[in-house]
């Protein structure tokens, strides 16, 4: 095969590697909001979790994210079970205040939530299958 050819050919592979980056990125962005266990309100978190690829100096990174601050929330976990691994306490007030059930309630400080890691979880569940399927398109 002459090196022009080859090199064409390879140019094609890679542009295609992005291609299918993408869909496994779609494919990861749809079985996370499948799974994600939380109960919506507005379902604006679940909507907000998406994925794809990007282009890099060396292929292609495939991607699931959250889309906002509260998605992280659930990922990593809050007050004593997150990452500061502290209760939830007021910055400039004497208490927290919340609306539940239409009462409304003080407290000093919330414990937080635990960690829900839906991205983390997805990912470990769907590699094998991405790695196949990269696997199978550069044996092809």
């Amino acid at each position: 095969m002459p090196l022009h050819s080859f090199k064409e050919k390879l140019d094609r592979k890679v542009a295609g590697l992005h291609a299918l980056g993408e869909h496994l990125g779609k494919k990861l962005e749809s079985e996370a909001k499948s799974i994600a266990s939380w109960t919506d309100r507005t379902g604006a978190t679940r909507a907000a979790i998406h994925g794809g690829a990007d282009k890099t100096d060396k292929g292609t990174t495939v991607y699931v994210a959250h889309g906002s601050k509260v998605g992280m929330y659930h990922e990593l976990g809050t007050g004593i079970y997150g990452p500061n691994k502290r209760p939830i306490t007021p910055k400039n007030k004497k208490a927290l205040r919340f609306e539940i059930g239409g009462k409304t309630i003080f407290v000093k400080s919330v414990k937080g939530i635990k960690a829900n890691p839906v991205l983390e979880n997805t990912a470990k569940k769907i590699k094998a299958e991405i790695e196949n399927a990269i696997r199978r398109y550069w044996q092809s």
